[in-house]
């Protein structure tokens, strides 16, 4: 059975009644929890907010009972997998559906992108946007940034070859928001309307609300997702990004 919602992914778990479903929760028997995303992009987004190196929510329609053992692996539409091993059902909410699963194995690759998100994350503060008992999701701490395909946003500008960005309280969470394509690292995501390829360069200017000019220089595109573009900047130096980061934190989240 697929679930399929609106963060672009398809989690695949044994229909209720089947014999799979009746087997999940006796000792020794896992069942297989699958999920698709159509880009990196799209998993970072919708899902990495919500992982610790414990665990992690799973968003579905059709959580299993407290106590059944998983099979789940996260992966991309080509079939990479970027999560998977065995985990056991510790909780189940409704407010969003889902359940949270305890890790018990897990291989080398899942562990090593498990810490650095989960090191991205604390970094920049990012809270999760479900609360650990699976309370009403209004007492969890919503994550700024983008959330599906984006309309540009005043202060982002593409002409041409030419991206102009203000740094603003409406483009800020663009440069914090993915843990692994931020501001801090070189990079960040923008919405944008250009079918740009992966490698395309842009000239990137970035200004802050004065529009003084804090960065001019190159910005290769590295990741795409609907009309969302993942930038990566070409030869910024430290003091130059800590300045730019600076900027951003004064105008996000973490500033109030």
């Amino acid at each position: 059975m697929a679930d399929d919602d609106k963060s672009g992914f398809t989690g695949e778990m044994p229909a209720a009644g089947s014999r799979e479903d009746t087997r999940a929760p006796r000792a020794g028997v896992s069942a297989p929890v699958r999920y698709r995303f159509d880009s990196f992009i799209d998993f970072i987004e919708s899902q990495s907010i919500n992982i610790s190196r414990s665990g992690m929510f799973v968003a579905s329609k059709h959580a299993l009972p407290v106590g059944s053992v998983v099979e789940f692996e996260f992966s991309l539409a080509d079939g990479f997998a970027l999560l998977r091993g065995r985990a056991q059902v510790v909780r189940t909410g409704s407010s969003p559906p889902g359940m949270g699963i305890k890790f018990l194995e897990v291989d080398d690759t899942t562990r090593q992108l498990i810490d650095r998100i989960v090191e991205v994350n604390t970094r920049e503060g990012k809270k999760p946007t479900v609360a650990p008992e699976f309370m009403d999701p209004s007492a969890a701490t919503s994550l700024r940034g983008l959330a599906g395909a984006t309309p540009i946003s005043t202060g982002v500008d593409f002409v041409g070859q030419i991206l102009r960005i203000q740094i603003n309280p409406a483009t800020a969470g663009y440069f914090v928001y993915n843990p692994l394509l931020n501001i801090r690292l070189g990079g960040f995501v923008v919405p944008g309307h250009d079918d740009a390829p992966l490698g395309q360069m842009y000239e990137v200017v970035i200004t802050d609300l004065r529009e003084n000019v804090m960065f001019q220089g190159q910005g290769k595109v590295v990741a795409k997702h609907e009309q969302r573009l993942g930038i990566r900047l070409v030869d910024v130096d430290k003091p130059t990004l800590a300045m730019l980061q600076a900027e951003v934190n004064k105008m996000g989240p973490s500033s109030r």
